[in-house]
Order: C-alpha cells, then sequence, then structure tokens
C-alpha cells in the first residue's frame, strides 16, 4: 500500500508524535509518506520519507493547487489527514483529484463539518466521534515505543501530573483539590496557564505541596516516573489521555476524570466526573496518599499488551485494506 500521511502545524506535540510513531511502524510493510510543514520537519524520525511544505492557510487556493499537484504525482492509495485544519485542506484537494481519505480527529471537537466529508474517520476514544454522520472506527492512542517499562523501580517521592498548561486539562482543579492531602504534587507541562496556575498554588498556601516545571524529554519523563507513586488525570475533556498509557506501561498507578478511553481501561472507583472539583476531590482523598493500598497489576498488563503502536498500528492497516476493498 502507498500511505501519505499530512501534518499540517507549527509545532510538534501530540498528533505529531502520534503520526510520527505510527509511519515508522507502517513503513516496514508499507509506502509510507508524510507531507509535513517545513517548521516541524525536522522533528520527526530521520528514516521516514518526509515531503516538506509551507505551512499555508485553508483558503490559500494557489498553494491547494500545489498540494494537489504532490498528491497526484505520488498517486497514493490513501491520504491519511491529521486534525482539523489539515482535513479540511484535504477536502478541497479532494475536488481536483480522487482518492480515498482517511481522517484521524484526535480530541473532543465541536465543530465536525470537515470530519464528515471524509471516507471514515478514526476517533482515538469513542467520545472523539460520537457525534459525527460518517462512518468511524475507535483506535486508541498508544503508549510511546520509546519509553520501555523494563526496570522500573519507583520510589514513590511525589504524585505526577503531566500535560499543557491549558484549561481544559484541569489543573486549576487539581491544586484547589488538594488542600488536604499530604503527599507533595509534581506538575510538569507548559502552556498559558502557568501564571494562573502558580498564583492559585499561593492563595491556597500550597508553595511547599505543589511544584510546576516545564515539559521535558520522553528520557526523562521516564526518570520523573520511576519517583512518581500515582499519575493523575483531572482534565475536563480528552481524547486520550496518552499520559495514562505511558504511566500504566511504566507501572504506575492511575486516577484519572472519566475522560476518553479512561472508563475502558481504569475501573469506576479510580475515576471521577470531569469538571467536577467535588467528584475529583474526593477521589484524591480517598487514594492518594493511600497508594499503596491498591493494586493495578493487571491493569499495567492489560496496556501494555493492547495498547502497543504495534498493535493500534495493525488495526489502521485493517482498515485501509477494508477502504480499499470498497473501491
Amino acid at each position: 500500500m502507498k500511505i501519505i500521511h499530512i501534518v499540517m502545524s507549527d509545532s510538534f506535540a501530540g498528533i505529531e508524535q502520534h503520526v510520527n510513531e505510527l509511519a515508522c511502524d507502517q513503513k516496514n510493510e508499507s509506502d509510507i509518506k508524510i507531507i509535513v510543514s517545513s517548521g516541524i520537519l525536522k522533528k520527526f524520525n530521520s528514516g521516514l520519507e518526509l515531503i516538506e511544505i509551507e505551512n499555508f492557510g485553508r483558503r490559500s487556493i494557489y498553494q491547494i493547487l500545489k498540494l494537489a499537484y504532490l498528491i497526484n504525482k505520488i498517486n497514493p492509495d490513501i491520504v491519511h489527514s491529521h486534525g482539523t485544519k489539515t482535513t479540511q485542506v484535504i477536502n478541497i484537494v479532494k475536488k481536483f483529484i480522487p482518492f480515498k481519505h482517511l481522517a484521524t480527529i484526535h480530541g473532543v471537537k465541536k465543530n465536525l463539518k470537515a470530519y464528515e466529508k471524509a471516507d471514515l474517520v478514526i476517533g482515538v476514544s469513542s467520545k472523539t466521534v460520537a457525534n459525527l454522520n460518517v462512518e468511524t472506527k475507535v483506535i486508541s492512542n498508544w503508549w510511546s515505543p520509546l519509553m520501555s517499562s523494563n526496570s522500573i523501580i519507583r520510589t514513590n517521592e511525589y504524585a505526577l501530573s503531566v500535560g499543557r498548561l491549558e484549561k481544559v486539562k484541569g489543573f486549576d482543579l487539581l491544586i484547589k483539590s488538594w488542600k488536604n492531602v499530604n503527599s507533595n504534587l509534581l506538575i510538569v507541562g507548559t502552556g498559558k496557564e502557568y501564571n494562573n496556575l502558580k498564583s492559585l498554588i499561593s492563595s491556597y498556601k500550597l508553595d511547599k505541596k505543589i511544584k510546576i516545571i516545564n515539559e521535558v524529554s520522553q528520557d526523562k519523563l521516564v526518570d520523573l516516573y520511576k519517583k512518581a507513586s500515582v499519575l493523575l488525570v483531572a482534565s475536563r475533556s480528552e481524547g486520550g489521555p496518552r499520559v495514562a498509557l505511558e504511566a500504566l506501561n511504566c507501572g504506575v498507578p492511575v486516577l484519572s476524570t472519566d475522560v476518553g478511553h479512561m472508563n475502558q481501561i481504569l475501573p469506576k472507583e479510580f475515576l471521577a466526573m470531569p469538571d467536577d472539583i467535588n467528584s475529583l476531590t474526593k477521589l484524591i482523598n480517598n487514594y492518594v496518599d493511600q497508594v499503596e493500598n491498591f493494586d493495578q497489576s493487571s491493569i499495567y498488563e492489560y496496556v501494555r499488551s493492547e495498547f502497543s503502536v504495534q498493535k493500534k498500528s495493525m488495526q489502521i492497516k485493517e482498515i485501509y485494506e477494508d477502504l480499499l476493498i470498497r473501491s
């Protein structure tokens, strides 16, 4: 199969990392090309076949025609778009040349119209595709293939939470819920909510218990997992979350709000209602300081076997094949 992945963004974040890892596995059996904007091209694995384009707006007809010419020249079996803007652009390209179009929606979106023009949509959780009027499949995120679960000996120095410092991630709720917790909390991430979160920590007089540090590389994140007693996900809304899979793969227990695919992985007693401070506070008070009293070892093994990139890549390949059979 000849597959084009297309990513149009200026930052190398969750979507781009997803495409990079998926393409690295797919290239062993298929002809994989990634069309990617120039600003992030060097972030992708050097062993991939990368085609550089400018990151243009969805109304730039000249650039869209150039992209159509490029795709037509490659003559792929499937074009796989990632993200809303990229999917909108590919929808316009299809007006000039025909091809099978598969799109992945990586988070819960309010505006889904662009995705409904694809032949099929993959969602990273059932919640991301719940309101789509098009054929959908759910293929969840996976833990990073660079993050080995071998020889993880935890020292339980702090509770850990990782993610972009944005309102949707619920770090404000996490901080507010920490009043009666003895354990220290380490938040890892960058974003526009940094100053607000620092002020909130001070206003609750939690400066000695809660610390925020900048996001780190995958290798350094493993070191942070080794010191973590538990990983906390407080998101109001979430496509995955991938960080929970990484923690469980490393043998770190997880407490989470009921977002993304978490209710398919964790039992109800380890889940809080999203955007509900009382529910989150109750969960944290019940478990964080007593984390040694609950066992998630069976969940670790489940995540390691069922949420690897190899497993998910095989499922996506089956979707490709089924889509082509219908041609």
